[in-house]
C-alpha cells in the first residue's frame, strides 16, 4: 500500500529536542497545517469547522534500522526499564507512525496556499508530513476513567522555570507562555541529571539555553537560532 503525504505542519520547533512528548500537554503551542497541492480543495474540508479537535496521523523522523525490537526504553522511566513497544508511544516502531490530538482553532479558507488549518496543543516538529486528518468524536474518543498505565506517573509539569525577564522579552509576546510550559515539562531524557550541563531548545527562531538543578530549570541565554 502506498502512503500519500496529504499535508505538512508548520510549527515553532525546527528540531526534535524540546518538543512535548504528547499532544495537548502545552495548549499554547500552535501550528498551521498546509495541504499539498493535490489536496488543496475546500470540498475536502467541508464540515471540519464543526469540530473542536482533530486526530493527526503523521510520520516520525527516525533513523533507518534493520529489523525492530519488541521492547523499548521509555525516556520517562529513566532509560533503563523496558516496556513492550506496543505499550508505549515510542517512535522506534515497526512503522514510524505518530498519532496526535490537536485543537482546531480556526480554518483559513482562502489563502495563496489553499485552505489552512490553524491548530494548538501540537507535539510535532516543523514540516512534519501528515498522512491523514480525522475528526475527534467525544462520544467515542473520550474515556475519562480509563487507566493510563505507567504513563500516569509522569503527567503534569515537573519543573519550576526561572526565565529572566530580559531574556524572555526577546521572544514574541504570544510565544512566551508556551515555551515556559514546554520547559516545565522537562525536555531532558530522565537519565540525564547533571546540574552543570547546558541544554538548548530551538523555538520560534531562538536558541534557548538552560540548566536544570533538581526541580528548578534556569534559562541562562537566548540567541538567534542559526540552524543545524
Amino acid at each position: 500500500m502506498e502512503w500519500k503525504t496529504i499535508a505538512h505542519i508548520e510549527t515553532d520547533f525546527p528540531e526534535k529536542f524540546g518538543i512535548p512528548r504528547q499532544s495537548t500537554l502545552v495548549p499554547e503551542l500552535t501550528g498551521t497545517i498546509v495541504f499539498e497541492p493535490e489536496y488543496r480543495q475546500p470540498e475536502a474540508l467541508r464540515g471540519i469547522d464543526g469540530y473542536d479537535y482533530l486526530w493527526l496521523l503523521w510520520q516520525f523522523e527516525v533513523p533507518e534500522r534493520d529489523g525492530w525490537s519488541a521492547t523499548v526504553k521509555p525516556p520517562r522511566l529513566g532509560g533503563n526499564a523496558r516496556m513492550g513497544v506496543f505499550a508505549t508511544r515510542s517512535p522506534f516502531r515497526p512503522n514510524p507512525i505518530g498519532l496526535s490530538c490537536v485543537r482546531l482553532e480556526s480554518v483559513e479558507w482562502e489563502s495563496r496556499r489553499g485552505p489552512l488549518l490553524h491548530v494548538s496543543g501540537i507535539d510535532l516538529r516543523d514540516q512534519t508530513p501528515l498522512y491523514d486528518i480525522k475528526p475527534y468524536l467525544p462520544y467515542v474518543d473520550s474515556h475519562p476513567g480509563a487507566r493510563g498505565g505507567f504513563a500516569e506517573e509522569v503527567k503534569g509539569e515537573r519543573l519550576q522555570v526561572i526565565f529572566p525577564e530580559e531574556l524572555l522579552m526577546r521572544l514574541p509576546a504570544d510565544k512566551r507562555e508556551a515555551i515556559r510550559k514546554t520547559l516545565a515539562q522537562d525536555p531532558r531524557p530522565s537519565y540525564q541529571d547533571d546540574p552543570e550541563r547546558v541544554y538548548g531548545v530551538a523555538y520560534a527562531g531562538a536558541n534557548i539555553r538552560f540548566r536544570v538543578d533538581g526541580a528548578i530549570l534556569t534559562v541562562i541565554d537566548l540567541s538567534e537560532f542559526e540552524g543545524a
